[in-house]
C-alpha cells in the first residue's frame, strides 16, 4: 500500500492543557559529534561499504554520490533493528549497516529525582566495541550498535544518494534478505536527513512505515531551535491521535508547534517563526519546564490534554532539539503520550543524546 506522501506500508505486524491559548507552530532536528570520520569495513551483500560517522553534510572524502542520514526507531512493539540500502533500485543491497547484536530496549533505570530517562546509556550492547577501538569487532566486520525502540542513531554516511531503497531488518541479521519493511526514500547529497521508522497497531501486530525529514544544523546564539515530529500513532492499548499542538511551559509558555500532523513535522507558520522544515526559532526557556500537548486547533483528537513532568529541557540560546511525540507504550493509565527529547548537537557513542519525558503525576 502506498500513501499519498510516498511512504509505504508493506508490512503489518491527562493535567489539563494549561495555557492552551498560546498555541503555535514548532520544531527541530539534527546531531553532532566531536569525532572524525572513520572508514569501517561492513559486511554486506555487495557494493561499497558505507562510512559510519557523526557527519556534517558534505564531509565525505570519497568519490561518487553520497548521502547523510540517521535512523530513529519510533515503532512500539518492535525489537531492535538494523538496515540495508540500495541506490536507485540498482545493484546489490549494502549492509546490514549497523552490524550489532540485538540490544535490549531502554530500561526505566533513570534517576528517581529526574522526570526524564537518559537513554544514551540504556539498551547498549556492551559486547560491541566502540567505533574508535578499531575498524572491526574481531570477526572481520564492523560491530556497531543496533537501533532499539526510542533511540536515534548518530549520522551515517551512505555511499548512495537520490532515490534510495531501505530495508529494515531485525538486529543481528547476517544479510539483507527477509526484510521487515522495504521502502523508498530520497536522500539528497549535501543535506542531512532523519529517517524515522513509525509503527502503529494493525491486525494484531504492528504496521511499519518510513518517513524522511530534512535536518538543519543551524543554531542561533540567543535563540532556541526545535522541531516536533508526530509519531503518536497508537499501541495495542492506546489509540493514536490526530493533529497535535505542543508547547514548553515554564514561567511563560513557548509555542513549539501549533499543528503537527501524524507522521509529519510541524506545519510551517507565520504566527510564530516556524520554517518549511518544521523548526521553531524562539527565545530561550529557563528550566525547569514541562511539555504540554493537546489537540491542534480544529482537530478532534479524542484525548485529554497532556502535561509532562517538569525537567530541564536545555532550551537555552544556541540549543537545537528534536521532540518525537510517541504514544505512551508503558502504562495506559499514564495519559496518552511520552516524548523522546533529543539534543541534536550531542551524541553518546553511536547515538544521538536523547531523554524520555513522561507524563506528570496526577
Amino acid at each position: 500500500m502506498r500513501y499519498d506522501d510516498g511512504t509505504y506500508l508493506p508490512f503489518t505486524f491527562r493535567s489539563a492543557f494549561l495555557l492552551a491559548a498560546v498555541l503555535a507552530p514548532a520544531v527541530a532536528t539534527s546531531c553532532d559529534d566531536e569525532g572524525g570520520a572513520r572508514d569501517l569495513a561492513l559486511r554486506g551483500d555487495g557494493g561499497a561499504a558505507p562510512m559510519l560517522q557523526d557527519a556534517q553534510a558534505g564531509d565525505a572524502q570519497t568519490s561518487g554520490p553520497m548521502s547523510t542520514m540517521r535512523i530513529a526507531h519510533l515503532a512500539p512493539g518492535l525489537g531492535p533493528i538494523d538496515f540495508c540500502y540500495q541506490g536507485a533500485k540498482k545493484g546489490m543491497f549494502v549492509g546490514p549497516v549497523l552490524g550489532g547484536a540485538a540490544a535490549p530496549p531502554p530500561s526505566d533505570g533513570g534517576d528517581a529525582g529526574n522526570s526524564g530517562e537518559d537513554l544514551p546509556g540504556d539498551g547498549v550492547d556492551a559486547a560491541a566495541p566502540d567505533a574508535d577501538a578499531g575498524p572491526d569487532g574481531g570477526d572481520g566486520h564492523a560491530n556497531l550498535r543496533s537501533a532499539s525502540f526510542r533511540t536515534v542513531s548518530k549520522y551515517l554516511v551512505l555511499q548512495a544518494a537520490g532515490p534510495i531503497t531501505l530495508a529494515i531488518l531485525p538486529a543481528g541479521a547476517r544479510s539483507c534478505a527477509n526484510a521487515l519493511l522495504t521502502a523508498d526514500v530520497t536522500l539528497d547529497p549535501g543535506k542531512l536527513f532523519t529517517v524515522a521508522l513509525f509503527g502503529r497497531p494493525a491486525d494484531g501486530g504492528v504496521a511499519l512505515e518510513l518517513g524522511a525529514f530534512t535536518d538543519d544544523r543551524t543554531t542561533v546564539p540567543d535563540m532556541l531551535r526545535a522541531r516536533v515530529i508526530h509519531a503518536a500513532l497508537g499501541t495495542a492499548n492506546v489509540p493514536g491521535t490526530g493533529p497535535l499542538a505542543t508547547r514548553a511551559v515554564a514561567t511563560k509558555t513557548t509555542v513549539l508547534a501549533d499543528r503537527v500532523e501524524p507522521r509529519r513535522a510541524a506545519t510551517a507558520s507565520q504566527a510564530v517563526t516556524v520554517d518549511g522544515l518544521g523548526y521553531v526559532t524562539a527565545p530561550p526557556v529557563p528550566p525547569p519546564a514541562s511539555i504540554a500537548i493537546g489537540p491542534a486547533s480544529g482537530a478532534d483528537a479524542g484525548f485529554e490534554p497532556w502535561l509532562s513532568q517538569s525537567t530541564n529541557l536545555d532550551l537555552r540560546g544556541g540549543s537545537l532539539h528534536t521532540a518525537f511525540v510517541l504514544t505512551n507504550a508503558t502504562d495506559a493509565t499514564d495519559a496518552t503520550f511520552e516524548v523522546l527529547w533529543c539534543a541534536d548537537t550531542t551524541t553518546s557513542g553511536d547515538r544521538t543524546t536523547c531523554t524520555l519525558i513522561r507524563g506528570s503525576e496526577r
